[in-house]
Order: C-alpha cells, then sequence, then structure tokens
C-alpha cells in the first residue's frame, strides 16, 4: 500500500480470494479502500480472475489496471513510481517489470521471447542469470508476465479481456501479443526493483500442470 500511495494517484485494491486460509484477507479487510471477492473455492483459472475483477471494479477508459500475483514483494518505494511514469511516457498498452527471485540479483523475468528452446513457445528471458545494466534498461518486448504488470483497461476491455480457455498458464503472453496485433505497445520496464517468488501458490498446488498440453495446444492455434 505504501507504494501506492507514493505515486500521488487515486487507487483502490480489489482482492480476488479463492478460499485463502492464511489471514490474509482478515488482515486486508483492515486496508481502507479494500473490496474483497472471496470466491471461497479455487476452481476458476487466473484468466477467469481478471475478468471477474474488470467487470466488478466497473472500470472504466482513463483507468489503469495494476495486476498482481500473491507473491509478489515490492522492496523500494519508486519501483511503481517508475512503471506508472514509463507507462504514461510511453503511451504503453502494457509495462511489465524486472523481476528478481527472492533475496537475491538474480532475475526471474526480464522479458518474455521466443526461440527453439521451447519450440517456439514464449519464456522468460535470461531466467536465474545475475541481474545487471543490460537487464535494467527500458525496452519494448513481444509480451511481459501478469505476475506484475501495469494495463491499460480500455484496451483490455477492448479484446474482451484474457482469454478464459487458458489455464494458469500463456493468458498474459496471449494477451500481449492480442494487444500487439492491434499496434499497441508492450513494454519493459528495467528500473524496478521487485521480489517474486515463483508460482509459490502453484508448488503447493499445481493444478498448472494438469492443463499444460491443453494450453500449450491453444496457445500454438
Amino acid at each position: 500500500m505504501r507504494n501506492l500511495q507514493n505515486t500521488g494517484m487515486p487507487y483502490r485494491w480489489y482482492i480476488r480470494d479463492n478460499g485463502s486460509k492464511d489471514k490474509t484477507i482478515e488482515v486486508a479487510k483492515t486496508w481502507p479502500d479494500t473490496i474483497i471477492f472471496e470466491v471461497g473455492h479455487n476452481r476458476d483459472n487466473f484468466a477467469q480472475g481478471v475478468n471477474s475483477l474488470m467487470d466488478m471494479s466497473k472500470a472504466y477508459a482513463g483507468d489503469i489496471f495494476l495486476l498482481l500475483n500473491n507473491d509478489i514483494e515490492f522492496i523500494d518505494n519508486v519501483s511503481l513510481d517508475k512503471m506508472i511514469s514509463l507507462f504514461l511516457s510511453s503511451h504503453a498498452s502494457v509495462v511489465g517489470a524486472r523481476l528478481l527471485y527472492t533475496g537475491t540479483n538474480m532475475l526471474q523475468h526480464a522479458g518474455v521471447i521466443f526461440g527453439e528452446r521451447y519450440g517456439s513457445m514464449p519464456y522468460h528471458y535470461r531466467p536465474n542469470e545475475m541481474s545487471d545494466t543490460a537487464s535494467e534498461k527500458n525496452r519494448q518486448f513481444q509480451a511481459v508476465t501478469a505476475a506484475v504488470c501495469l494495463v491499460n483497461v480500455n484496451d483490455l476491455i477492448n479484446i474482451g479481456g484474457m482469454d478464459t480457455k487458458f489455464s494458469w498458464a500463456f493468458e498474459d503472453i496471449d494477451m500481449c501479443l492480442r494487444l500487439k496485433a492491434l499496434g499497441k505497445k508492450i513494454v519493459y520496464c528495467g528500473e524496478t526493483k521487485i521480489f517474486h517468488e515463483e508460482s509459490a501458490s502453484l508448488k503447493k498446488n499445481p493444478v498448472n500442470k494438469m492443463f499444460m498440453g491443453q494450453n500449450v495446444k491453444r496457445f500454438k492455434s
């Protein structure tokens, strides 16, 4: 919350909780300007969650969504400012962030690329490499992860939100590619320093593996 307050922009938290038992919701209910949707199950996928918030928040064209996973830690007071500044100055549709593995200077996400390594499927650029000045540069990519990203709400509405036929994989990459097909910019903010405990929830409940085959098939189609 401190990071959001520092931006000087009006904001509201929308938290979609699928039945967590770690007292997150009890804590969040004490925050001002917070609306919580308690679903009570874990059957809906990430895309369904994003689209439901898009509808429930009654978003309008001037809004910016900051999408966050539940395993993200902002460790300074300027990263979000940098993302918003880049979002506005570049007229981007999506702005992603440089993400580091928790407690390290090792890259978890420095943009998303496509190559022969995984049969032309998307993967994170320079994973598990030490962050350096090259990774700290802002640049355009074909896609970025939605673990932390700013999204132009009007653009998201115009493409009908995320594709809910993806289950816990590739829905963010698909969103970026559909926006790029409309001539929109996808930008990576290398000036951020944010920790990401990659797939923290999925490590405990790896439902993504159940759907990987169909996700890959749909993405390639």
